[in-house]
């Protein structure tokens, strides 16, 4: 159960058509746009995410106080943009969002070791949006899961280069 760093990060996920130029809503998961701006080709992932993913070159990224849209080259009608409604979009590391402190990329906490008081529980296996906070999915020893607040209340230490997050409170892998 070893933490791995992937060499590229989601960076936003694509939501629904928007006008008549082929507009997508943007949704961007750090929820800065200046990466994704800075860009003029980007991965568009597939079915598999990642493991099928396409370069697309960018035509537009629009702004605003309403939230965020892009435009792909080759889907400028709202018929074609809708095939890529759903979709991740991957940047390499070095070009997503910078982590502020007491931020981690999602990518780099799955697959980390759980420990309490020292002793291995298990390994995170996904990370999942929740409505007021991240949920953290310990699959644990015995081969159940627990789903866990990433909040400071259960999750202390998170040690991102021994690849290892700490519960201090037990009780809720129960």
């Amino acid at each position: 159960m070893e933490a791995h760093k992937s060499d590229f990060l989601a960076v936003a996920k694509l939501g629904a058509a928007r006008g008549l130029d082929g507009s997508l809503r943007l949704v961007s998961y750090s929820g800065a746009y200046s990466h994704i701006e800075a860009v003029r080709e980007i991965l568009v992932g597939g079915e598999a995410g990642l493991a099928d993913a396409t370069s697309m070159r960018i035509k537009r990224v629009n702004v605003g106080g309403w939230g965020a849209s892009i435009v792909f080259e080759g889907y400028e009608t709202p018929e074609a943009a809708r095939k890529l409604v759903g979709r991740e979009l991957f940047l390499p590391r070095s070009e997503a969002c910078p982590k502020g402190e007491g931020e981690y990329y999602i990518a780099d906490l799955v697959g980390m070791r759980v420990t309490v008081d020292g002793r291995l529980i298990g390994s995170i296996s996904a990370v999942i949006e929740g409505n007021a906070d991240d949920l953290l999915e310990v699959r644990k020893m015995d081969g159940t899961t627990s789903l866990v607040p990433f909040r400071k209340e259960f999750v202390g230490t998170v040690d991102e280069e021994k690849g290892g997050i700490e519960i201090v409170s037990p009780w809720i892998l129960e």
